[in-house]
């Protein structure tokens, strides 16, 4: 089992010398660089993690997207114990893995893990995305956190939607948890005369990010600041990217003062991606690049709210 205690503690950015810029081949801006992992749940083994990062938390916190009650898809592969409940699709408590819960509890403790709430069964309600086709998303969201922070003794402040996707329903569900969120959707656009008047200030928010983009400032790598909530973008490290085309969007990011935040999954790390390479090689190529910028700080989320 990783031993966080003596892990290397994680090399914070060189100070600028008398507030000078540094002219570099990045630029001379700091880089904030976040390492977003999905799906850790109830039926997640702790060595999976350590397979995937192992050799990655003495340079960078992750920040993992937990599940607190997983539905399993049919088919999943299950943990002893949990198998029985694996055939009936029945929810999967985190707390039921106790060894995973202490393997969390021990790398948040050594600042190693940073946990965000991924959805509440990871399900697929009616064929669409939890947050978009589910019923009762306040109460699953705000319960869905006060079950991670107790059970994992760390507080909870960033939404990762299931697949990436949210309705009006579930943006309104983050916002009674006072929960940032790490996707790429505007705010809702949808059902312009049921908005409430906060919904108005968030559209308005869009609307401005929007006309800022068309006026040629690029946002992609900004956190937004809405009036009830903050979002950050992301860019994934899947079967279905090319490596090169991430390292030219890390370049970008670092000559911008902005945040780069690489989402990928610790169950794909040995998949290949559209240019060759494994995801986990890839992770790891990204992270040798931005360690070569000069004023790079890999955080966890807390740092961008």
């Amino acid at each position: 089992m990783f031993d966080f205690s003596q892990a290397k503690a994680i090399i914070q950015p060189s100070p600028d010398l008398n507030g000078l810029s540094l002219t570099t081949p990045f630029g001379s801006l700091t880089l904030k660089f976040v390492i977003r992992d999905d799906d850790t749940c109830g039926l997640t083994r702790p060595q999976e993690l350590e397979y995937s990062y192992s050799k990655l938390w003495d340079k960078s916190p992750v920040c993992l997207s937990v599940t607190p009650f997983r539905i399993p898809k049919t088919g999943e592969r299950s943990i002893g114990e949990l198998e029985e409940r694996r055939e009936t699709l029945d929810p999967v408590p985190l707390g039921e893995n106790r060894d995973l819960v202490d393997f969390l509890k021990r790398g948040i403790q050594a600042n190693r893990i940073h946990v965000a709430l991924h959805g509440y069964h990871h399900n697929r309600p009616n064929g669409l995305p939890e947050y978009v086709g589910g019923d009762d998303l306040t109460r699953k969201t705000l319960h869905g956190k006060e079950y991670l922070e107790s059970l994992l003794n760390c507080r909870i402040s960033t939404f990762v939607p299931p697949n990436n996707k949210l309705s009006k329903d579930g943006y309104a569900a983050i916002i009674k948890a006072g929960l940032n969120v790490c996707n790429r959707q505007n705010y809702s656009r949808m059902n312009l005369r049921s908005l409430a008047p906060g919904d108005l200030l968030e559209l308005g928010v869009t609307l401005s990010y929007s006309l800022r983009n068309r006026m040629g400032r690029n946002d992609e790598f900004e956190v937004r600041a809405y009036p009830r909530y903050k979002q950050a973008s992301y860019f994934t490290a899947g079967p279905t990217i090319r490596l090169n085309d991430l390292q030219d969007s890390l370049r970008a990011c670092s000559q911008s003062n902005g945040t780069f935040i690489i989402a990928t999954h610790y169950h794909a790390f040995d998949r290949l991606m559209k240019s060759g390479e494994t995801v986990g090689d890839a992770i790891h190529t990204l992270v040798e690049e931005a360690q070569s910028h000069p004023h790079t700080e890999f955080v966890s989320y807390d740092a961008l709210w």
